[in-house]
């Protein structure tokens, strides 16, 4: 057993590539005689292409995405929040005077896009009442769901963004509804919960589809006391001194299954206008050797490995060491700033739905890695995913499975993030290319 190990230590220092699957190098032939061989393959075919997720679960957001991006390559996005809403106090003195009501909205500090263009808000009132109309799943919201507004608009605004400012905005509402509101209250029309729901459903808040920025606001509070959105409702009391005193009611987000983003994007000008659902799957053949993902819209990558039963025929008295994917952003597709430091990888079956999450041999999660190479030239950044125990599992399994791999971004139902992959072929620079990395040990 000690001559294996040492001849397994040799071999790891002699890693050579092969040009087809069938080449190895005989390690120690010069010190032993033996047949234990170190291959480690580089060649082996991938299949990938760009799927869709039919919908994601928006409702249990801890965020409001509201804006809109012009893309060419990904199709024109619009995100537009719906908030029902809820209020601790029902209780004005009736010597109450109203003053004014407001749409406030603390920033997250999350945005992706143009930041230094005007933004413009546009405030509806719903007019349905705020429950999942998905006969299938009335538990959720998803980026795919709508609620019926009324056309009328109770408050706009346009303004310039700071997302990473402790900052908020406000936007002025009609003086008519929140007299309204107010009015009811006060006459006692509105007491309790059911009784707000009933006459008041919520707001949905628009952006103008030209705007070129998504935004982040927060909706719950983290203790401060002054960072919740809400809508705010300002009235006077004149007390004993004839003194102005300046009151108010907030209504809140009313729980988590009471607010949602709907998140739709246009595809119909790009290479993915054929992807229209979660079973379709786009060959990358088909969309200039590259793989889309975008979070918020549920495009991920698909990466199948056809030929994995054929390694069997290597498995005689040998082992898989590692396998290794390799995989290149393109770079036109992020900046920096933009860049995240891993993707989530789950299994998949043959119709792309999730069997589990990938694991390693020990049964840890694994994700796809961010690496950044920095030399005199040029940076090399890529993404490394250990595939060992699920190439493994292909191998080894009776019953030939037919399953493949879904990258996705990590946060996918609480951002707007976008990122292309290069596939196999990569014909802009072949050193970028997408590779399976199989090292593997016979004896």
């Amino acid at each position: 057993m000690k001559y294996y190990l040492i001849l397994l230590f040799i071999g790891l220092g002699l890693f050579i590539s092969c040009d087809d699957d069938n080449n190895y190098y005989e390690v120690g032939e010069n010190f032993i005689e033996t047949n234990t061989q170190v291959i480690q393959i580089d060649t082996i075919s991938i299949d990938t292409a760009t799927i869709i997720a039919d919908s994601l679960i928006t409702s249990n957001s801890s965020r409001l995405l509201i804006g809109a991006l012009q893309d060419e390559i990904f199709g024109n996005l619009k995100a537009q929040s719906y908030l029902g809403l809820t209020t601790s106090s029902f209780d004005i003195d009736k010597e109450a005077v109203f003053d004014s009501i407001s749409l406030i909205l603390h920033y997250d500090r999350y945005y992706y896009g143009d930041t230094t263009q005007v933004v413009t808000y546009k405030i509806h009132e719903i007019t349905e009442t705020f429950e999942p109309n998905d006969e299938e799943d009335a538990l959720y919201f998803y980026n795919t769901s709508s609620l019926r507004y009324d056309s009328e608009i109770l408050g706009e605004t346009s303004f310039i963004p700071y997302p990473n400012k402790k900052d908020s905005i406000s936007i002025t509402l009609k003086k008519e509804f929140g007299e309204n509101l107010f009015d009811k209250i006060i006459d006692n029309d509105i007491n309790n919960l059911d009784e707000l729901e009933s006459e008041f459903k919520g707001i949905t808040i628009v952006p103008d589809e030209n705007n070129n920025t998504v935004l982040g606001f927060k909706y719950s509070s983290d203790n401060t006391g002054y960072d919740f959105s809400s809508i705010r409702l300002f009235y006077t009391i004149k007390d004993d001194d004839s003194e102005d005193n300046d009151y108010h009611i907030d209504f809140t987000i009313n729980g988590t299954n009471k607010v949602f983003n709907s998140i739709v994007s246009d595809r119909t000008t790009t290479e993915l206008q054929s992807l229209e659902n979660s079973e379709d799957i786009l060959p990358s053949s088909q969309t200039s050797n590259k793989m889309y993902l975008q979070s918020g819209t549920g495009l991920g990558m698909r990466v199948e490995i056809p030929n994995a039963r054929l390694l069997n025929d290597l498995e005689n008295n040998g082992t898989t060491l590692s396998a290794i994917l390799k995989m290149y952003p393109d770079k036109s597709s992020y900046n920096d700033i933009e860049l995240i430091n891993s993707l989530a990888v789950y299994i998949v079956d043959s119709k792309n739905r999730v069997v589990s999450q990938l694991t390693n041999l020990g049964g840890e999660t694994v994700y796809a890695n961010l690496y950044s190479e920095n030399s005199e030239f040029d940076t090399d950044t890529y993404f490394i995913t250990d595939i060992s125990a699920y190439v493994e599992e292909l191998q080894t399994n009776y019953f030939g499975l037919d399953y493949a791999l879904r990258f996705e971004f990590v946060e996918n139902e609480t951002t707007i993030t976008k990122l292309l992959i290069n596939d196999q072929t990569s014909p802009e620079d072949p050193s970028l290319k997408m590779e399976l990395q199989l090292t593997y040990l016979k004896y």
